[in-house]
């Protein structure tokens, strides 16, 4: 039996520190097989110039391009800061065992083989092997199942892949990712449309440091502003919490791509990694809650990244939009995409109208401002001067240069007023867009990559980023509604549940302040229709029972009726399939409310992210138009208000006075209600009625509360 250094583990920033920049590191297994996972380390490490002590370990070779071998572990002549392990599954575990009983404390471990889905038999046992050493030792390891990282701002490249560029370019975005092929992928495009990386992690199947330990270590970097995420599943949400809090009060910006949003994308992931994909609503509403910038796409991830390396991280929004262009086309499809991602085109001042009154009093004013392509060539000074006068607007907050295709070494001249004028401007904000076409358009990307400012691929792409940016900036100063205390909480929370009765859901829901329609129980017929009477024609008559979760569906439901023989037979109906065997069971008498305004209020515990508010439009629009706020809670008024203006019901709700405010202040109690209250594992209502004197009314609900002794 081994025995081993007795000494407790690295806290994860220090780990990743020795692992992400070494000033020695040894690889263990490595030769010259071309193409092989086994040679990439030990290449990549030499042609990025690595500046460390590099030592290789094969007993089998007296040299690894050229790097002197020596025959095991023991014979090192110092404790490396890491190792790289390429070694298969097994033979890595007996490696890293090794490395222990030398004092190695980190390594990378590139093979897979430790029960990955689809992997080899005898996984499994490997996988806990290296569990077991792992405790034993306190050894702490990026990986297993990685290509392993880029330290591009140190030259430190172990990677033992070798499908990224030979020259890397240095820039200011953290990228961690548990696929390395799309951190990868999300590394080469970047690169190779001239946007730098400093630091990218690949964290594998991440038996130890997983994506959030990466993310707090990227966190602590001074030569990264901005991090970029590849997330598959939160396989510890509470962690991520406050991976998100702690990336806010150091002012860097998240940027995230969530895979697995689809219930295909779910079993993907599922199959790739074993994640839980978790519910993507929810995981949006809590990203949103984080103001962690969500894009839909890998590109968007650089191309937002790279906005906010250039502008400085939103503080100031990035809403009006003032566009340049010398193609009237282009620049309606930017007014289009715009309008579709919520931002708005900037409005031109007199005092700009004014300069170009006297700058070129034949050219009408306008944003998009239509450069006409002849003018630079005819007045190019009049050009800049009148680009200038748009980028310098006071009520512009970005500006937008979006270029056609620039094929002819004319038109890549033709640049050279734009970019002077926008460089006049003083406008710090300044973004380009291109229709690029491959080698015809290099020379103009040349030319606009000198001047530092964000390219993007088209006028669509550019805009989108901008949006982007501007909601983090939105955002910026407003608290979450969610706690890392409150994901603790649910975690593990798995108690069963019972559905309550309609009268008692009711009364419960009553209780914290939701307004009910007037209503009364009646455990016999002849008292149903004596209660109708009370209350007035027409009623809508229930009956009440935790036999059936859809009345309507179990035929427990009669609405809007006002004869006596109709009640009585629903009456005598219910009373005869459903006994009453307990007070809370029986046929609810309830005041028939009419409005054409339902809204959809509901609340459940998320299995990640714990208790979650929901709210949109309701009745039979809730399924089909799927336009549904989801809060985490506990939120309070102004949360449960920002959330609620980005749905359609919101317009609906403004024009009916009050309504919006009371429907905001019922959904505010009700989610610190779920918040504070554990037993209650899930309610529906539905529909909440908006009158036209915009008072509320809820007609409906559905609880489902912790079972006695759950």
């Amino acid at each position: 039996m081994h025995t081993y250094p007795t000494r407790p583990g690295l806290d994860p920033v220090e780990a990743l520190e020795s692992i992400v920049r070494p000033q020695s590191v040894v690889v263990i297994g490595a030769n010259e097989v071309e193409g092989k996972l086994t040679s990439g380390s030990v290449r990549n490490l030499l042609r990025h110039k690595y500046s460390g002590r590099l030592y290789v370990v094969n007993p089998n070779r007296s040299s690894v391009y050229g790097v002197k071998t020596l025959p095991s572990v023991a014979d090192l002549p110092e404790v490396p800061d890491t190792a790289v392990i390429v070694l298969s599954a097994a033979r890595a575990v007996q490696a890293l065992a090794e490395c222990a009983q030398l004092g190695i404390r980190t390594a990378t471990l590139v093979a897979a083989g430790f029960g990955e889905a689809g992997g080899a038999a005898g996984g499994a046992a490997t996988r806990q092997a290296l569990v077991e050493l792992l405790e034993q030792t306190g050894m702490r390891i990026l990986g297993p199942n990685t290509a392993g990282l880029f330290n591009v701002v140190d030259g430190y490249v172990p990677r033992a892949a070798h499908n990224h560029p030979a020259d890397l370019l240095a820039g200011r975005i953290g990228v961690v990712a548990q696929s390395g092929g799309l951190c990868n992928t999300l590394v080469n495009r970047s690169i190779s449309s001239g946007v730098g990386i400093a630091m990218a992690v690949s964290t594998g199947n991440q038996l130890d440091l997983d994506l959030w330990d990466v993310g707090d270590y990227l966190l602590s970097q001074p030569s990264v502003d901005v991090i970029t995420t590849i997330i598959e599943g939160f396989s510890a949400p509470a962690k991520f919490v406050e991976f998100a809090q702690r990336a806010q009060a150091v002012n860097k910006p998240i940027v995230a791509l969530k895979l697995g949003r689809s219930e295909a994308g779910r079993l993907a992931v599922a199959t790739h990694s074993g994640s839980v994909a978790g519910a993507a609503e929810v995981q949006s509403a809590v990203l949103r809650d984080l103001n962690v910038i969500q894009v839909d796409e890998l590109d968007e991830l650089w191309e937002v990244a790279s906005l906010i390396t250039r502008w400085g991280v939103p503080r100031r929004r990035a809403h009006r939009l003032g566009v340049v262009t010398p193609s009237g086309g282009d620049g309606a499809i930017v007014a289009d995409e715009v309008s579709r991602v919520g931002l708005s085109m900037a409005e031109l001042s007199p005092g700009t109208c004014e300069k170009f009154g006297q700058i070129a009093p034949e050219v009408t004013p306008a944003n998009p401002f239509d450069t006409q392509a002849a003018l630079a060539v005819s007045a190019p000074d009049s050009l800049s001067g009148q680009i200038a006068a748009v980028a310098g607007d006071g009520g512009t907050d970005a500006v937008l240069l979006a270029l056609p295709v620039l094929a002819t070494e004319g038109a890549v001249a033709s640049l050279g007023p734009h970019i002077e004028g926008l460089r006049a401007s003083g406008q710090r904000n300044i973004a380009v867009s291109a229709w690029m076409a491959g080698d015809a358009t290099s020379g103009a990307v040349r030319v606009i990559r000198e001047t530092g400012w964000p390219l993007f691929d088209g006028s669509v792409r550019a805009v989108r980023a901008i949006a982007h940016y501007d909601g983090y900036a939105r955002r910026c100063d407003q608290l979450p509604s969610i706690s890392a205390d409150s994901v603790r909480a649910a975690a593990g929370d798995d108690a069963p549940a019972e559905l309550l009765t309609y009268w008692a859901a009711r009364q419960l829901l009553a209780d914290l302040g939701v307004p009910f329609n007037r209503a009364v129980l009646a455990g016999d017929a002849e008292t149903v229709v004596r209660r109708a009477h009370e209350i007035g024609f027409p009623v809508t008559l229930k009956f009440s029972s935790n036999a059936f979760t859809h009345k309507a569906d179990a035929g427990a439901l009669l609405q809007a009726v006002s004869d006596d023989v109709t009640i009585r037979d629903f009456a005598d109906s219910a009373l005869g399939r459903w006994p009453v065997h307990a007070a809370d069971e029986g046929v609810t008498v309830e005041e028939h409310v009419y409005s054409n305004l339902p809204v959809f209020i509901g609340g459940h515990r998320d299995a990640e992210f714990g208790p979650v508010i929901l709210v949109g439009l309701g009745g039979g629009f809730a399924e089909p138009y799927s336009d549904i706020a989801r809060i985490p809670a506990p939120a309070d008024a102004g949360q449960v208000r920002r959330a609620l203006d980005t749905t359609t019901l919101a317009i609906l709700l403004h024009k009916r006075r009050g309504a919006f405010d009371a429907i905001v202040e019922t959904v505010a109690g009700l989610s610190q209600a779920l918040h504070s209250d554990p037993a209650i594992r899930s309610f529906d209502i539905n529909p909440v009625l908006v009158r036209d004197d915009g008072s509320i009314v809820a007609v409906d609900a559905r609880v489902e509360r912790r079972s006695v002794g759950g």
